[in-house]
């Protein structure tokens, strides 16, 4: 599938860059979900094919092929491997990535950002209605931080406070945060 290809290669460059991430590709908003279960992974699932066409989007659903892959990745630590992994593109050609959620590295635990894509007053309006509807069936919802470069940090260097996931901050040079930043976590 062109669009399960494409989404990987697109996160592996941002995750593999220093460098902030265009306009089109910085996300707005990143939230955790709790998707223990095939059946809560499905519901996450439906919800985004039911809200993506209202702004022109369709999903593409990569979860079946990443769980053959993790099958046969040897190598491959079980942390690592992706039970679920979906995007929500615009454009014919999924050239203009909208939304993803993934829960790779976290099991059970989906991440789903968004982006501001190349159309942004839609990809806004996709995240606002996504997102109360996401509260609504998940009220457990936890807020993830979008790091100044426009990245995310990696799920084992966060803390989770009464404000969402902060960065600890044993962890913060590593994202080249100053100790005074709002992103890291009090007490850590």
């Amino acid at each position: 599938m062109r669009s399960t290809a494409s989404l990987i290669c697109f996160l592996a460059l941002i995750a593999c860059s220093g460098r902030a991430a265009s306009d089109h590709q910085s996300p707005i908003a990143a939230i955790e979900v709790a998707t223990p279960t095939r059946n809560e992974q499905s519901d996450l699932i439906a919800l985004l094919r039911q809200l993506a066409p209202k702004e022109g989007l369709h999903v593409d659903d990569g979860s079946a092929q990443w769980r053959e892959f993790a099958k046969q990745a040897k190598d491959l630590p079980p942390p690592d491997r992706k039970t679920l992994y979906v995007g929500v593109w615009s454009g014919k050609d999924d050239d203009d990535l909208i939304a993803m959620a993934d829960d790779g590295g976290h099991n059970g635990r989906t991440w789903v950002i968004c982006y501001s894509g190349k159309h942004p007053a839609a990809a806004k309006r996709f995240w606002r209605n996504l997102s109360a509807a996401i509260h609504r069936h998940w009220p457990t919802v936890k807020p993830i931080p979008i790091l100044p470069s426009g990245a995310l940090p990696l799920s084992d260097d966060l803390l989770l406070t009464s404000h969402g996931y902060r960065i600890a901050r044993q962890a913060a040079a590593r994202y080249g945060l100053p100790p005074s930043s709002p992103l890291i976590a009090d007490g850590s």
